[in-house]
């Protein structure tokens, strides 16, 4: 492990950071913890969603890492990535990309397949869903934070993610108020906003556009029946972003597929999501942690 700024610091936890080539021309940073005492806990494999900072899974990841080994990969779309010049396009920044560079980087890490628990937010719960489709990648189980059954962008996005790149940092402004007046619960969960705000804030523009193209007529649905470990799917009913119909969609189309319901998106960023986590891998696998 190499040394690096510690964003998630705990006593008795090993930090390390890492640069791994998934492809030729692109490196993604990972990060990972190692509990001094972990007492033999199944290591987590953690994918954030779409261009979301690691400060924002803090309070989680600050419970998980003292008994788990954990380790977070920040997807291609980042801006911690490395990309040649020659592969910023579209394609490059696709689900089934994403899910490549999982199976490639968990090849790497040689995370067991009986052993490792995927853990996922939004289009890192996609890239993971993509993943496991056909077996490609193998887990234990995995506890998914709201994929999508698709990406839905209203009728003035997509002539958007079609212009330059500075667009994007000049729409900002506007693309937080819609978020914060249609898509977000505001008043019942006013941290998801917060989060939003800072992620969209430091994202980078091109990567941003690249991306949103990518993805724009995504449908996650195809496959999921080949799936054959079991998956959970967290969802909180007032989470406007992430609809409570979509993801029981997606649990009734997974073989081992169960729905859980939290109270908010921000409960699911936190420590006490832990629990919820514990009690489905017992239901699941017959282990406890």
């Amino acid at each position: 492990m190499e040394e690096g700024v510690n964003p998630v610091p705990v006593p008795g936890v090993r930090f390390g950071e890492r640069r791994l080539v998934v492809e030729e021309g692109v490196r993604l940073r990972l990060y990972e913890w190692i509990p001094e005492n972990g007492g033999g806990a199944d290591p987590i494999f953690f994918v954030a969603g779409w261009i979301s900072l690691v400060t924002g899974w803090a309070p989680l990841l600050e419970k998980l890492i003292q008994t788990r080994p954990v380790y977070y990969l920040e997807t291609r779309e980042k801006e911690s990535a490395h990309i040649s010049a020659e592969l910023m396009r579209p394609e490059r920044f696709s689900v089934s990309r994403l899910a490549e560079d999982l199976v490639e980087v968990s090849n790497q890490l040689e995370l067991e397949s009986d052993r490792t628990v995927l853990f996922g937010s939004s289009m890192g719960s996609n890239a993971i869903l993509e993943a496991l489709k056909g077996d490609r990648l193998t887990a234990k189980a995995s506890f998914l934070v709201g994929p999508n059954a698709e990406f839905h962008f209203p009728w003035w996005g997509r002539p958007l993610v079609h212009l330059p790149p500075w667009v994007y940092s000049a729409a900002k402004p506007f693309v937080l108020w819609y978020l914060r007046n249609f898509r977000v619960n505001v008043r019942e969960d006013p941290e998801q906003m917060a989060r939003y705000v800072r992620t969209i804030r430091a994202a980078d523009p091109e990567r941003i556009m690249l991306s949103a193209r990518a993805v724009i007529d995504y449908e996650a649905m195809p496959g999921l029946g080949t799936i054959s470990s079991p998956v959970a799917v967290a969802y909180a009913a007032n989470d406007t972003l992430h609809g409570e119909e979509e993801v029981q969609k997606i649990v009734s189309a997974i073989p081992r597929g169960v729905a859980v319901r939290c109270p908010s998106n921000t409960y699911m960023h936190t420590a006490e999501v832990v629990a919820d986590l514990d009690r489905f891998l017992a239901a699941s696998t017959g282990t406890t942690e």
